[in-house]
């Protein structure tokens, strides 16, 4: 059995982040393991900070900062995270990195074999990851959209990675519309 946290979903869903449970539980489901949500951070085998709207986020920026240390410990370990957007670019220098303003990019992107859109006005780089950590600025289920990372996460869980190659399929048929190739 595994269990999640993932912090305030109904307000830390922007592009349908919270999807990214569903696509993890499912690969936890094929290999017979439970995903189950825990209250506290600090019980969770896997944590999601989606992304928020710029009212969520000041509105949850006290209980964001009390999460502060989970995070920094999480990435030093490479524990089994995903941070999105606005989430991301509010962590980022617990992961070591400045965000600074930057000319807004709104598009879809293929970085190192990492896809997904991306709608931005800072410098972060779009995905960065330690180990299972991993933190990104594109948004919407990006484990479903990249089984290597699905997989990665899978793994990390202790679960074994199961993907038809019809689903593959569907993935690159989708990348490859989305980017225009």
């Amino acid at each position: 059995m595994s269990s999640y946290f993932s912090f305030e979903p109904q307000h830390f869903n922007n592009n349908g982040d919270q999807g990214n449970l569903l696509v993890l539980s499912k690969q936890l489901a094929l290999s017979g393991q439970s995903f189950t949500e825990t209250e506290e951070i600090r019980d969770a085998d896997f944590v999601l900070v989606g992304d928020a709207s710029i009212a969520a986020m000041r509105h949850y920026a006290g209980r964001l900062e009390l999460l502060r240390p989970f995070i920094k410990d999480r990435f030093a370990q490479g524990a089994p995270t995903l941070i999105v957007g606005s989430s991301y670019e509010f962590f980022a220098s617990d992961l070591g990195l400045t965000s600074k303003p930057y000319l807004r990019r709104s598009e879809f992107v293929d970085q190192d074999g990492i896809f997904g859109y991306m709608n931005v006005d800072h410098n972060l780089p779009p995905f960065v990851a330690n180990g299972a950590f991993m933190a990104t600025s594109l948004f919407g289920p990006i484990l479903a959209k990249n089984p290597e990372l699905l997989e990665q996460m899978t793994i990390s869980l202790g679960a074994t990675f199961q993907i038809e190659n019809i689903e593959r399929e569907w993935v690159a048929e989708i990348r490859r519309r989305s980017i225009g190739g």
